[in-house]
């Protein structure tokens, strides 16, 4: 499945939750709640208010670089990890849906900003791959094999020719959960133990 890669990298953000202990015993000032909606995209109530602000000071980042956009990559980094801790609904989290959109692309699936939210709370299901899955509705392959599409056939044929770039393109086009995916995952099942998109990098 292309989303497994990313289900793992993201529950380990979420399994990083902490406690809010320690938070900073105030409200945020406006330049404050400026930066921290600037951060989060979002509304928060006051008590997430109040731990992203801890990180804010913990970090010793300038409010004004959030709002600016002038943080480096390391420390806008840091305040979205801090941010994915203090917020409880991440799909509410501007930033966080656009790296769980991003994280999808680079597995090969493409998502709307819809079907990532779906996805991340998704992740709160007993069964995340299933409830995933559904949040992407009729993309979902019903098990689709060669003979089922004409275009993916022929990226099949061509993935089956040893052309490695035709089997990461039959992956990234394929239905989630089909016979294409997994031929072009796997780069014609040359590769069986590919997380998908590498033949060209492994066999190019």
């Amino acid at each position: 499945m292309k989303l497994r890669p990313l289900l793992l990298a993201t529950a380990l953000v979420v399994a990083a939750c902490g406690s809010d202990d320690g938070v900073v015993d105030r409200d945020p000032t406006e330049a404050e709640a400026l930066a921290i909606a600037a951060l989060v995209g979002a509304d928060l109530p006051i008590d997430e208010q109040r731990c992203v602000l801890q990180g804010i000071v913990d970090l010793e980042i300038d409010p004004q670089q959030i709002v600016d956009g002038t943080l480096s990559a390391d420390a806008d980094g840091a305040m979205l990890a801090t941010a994915a801790e203090c917020v409880e609904d991440l799909a509410a989290l501007d930033p966080f849906v656009q790296s769980f959109i991003d994280g999808a692309a680079e597995s090969g699936t493409v998502l709307s900003v819809q079907e990532a939210r779906c996805s991340i709370r998704a992740l709160d299901a007993e069964d995340q791959e299933a409830a995933i899955l559904e949040c992407l509705g009729d993309r979902v392959g019903d098990g689709g094999d060669y003979g089922d599409d004409p275009v993916l056939d022929l990226l099949w044929d061509q993935c089956a020719a040893a052309n490695p770039q035709a089997c990461d393109e039959l992956y990234r086009d394929a239905p989630i959960g089909s016979r294409y995916e997994t031929y072009g995952r796997t780069c014609g099942d040359r590769l069986v133990d590919s997380a998908g998109l590498e033949c060209f990098e492994k066999l190019g």
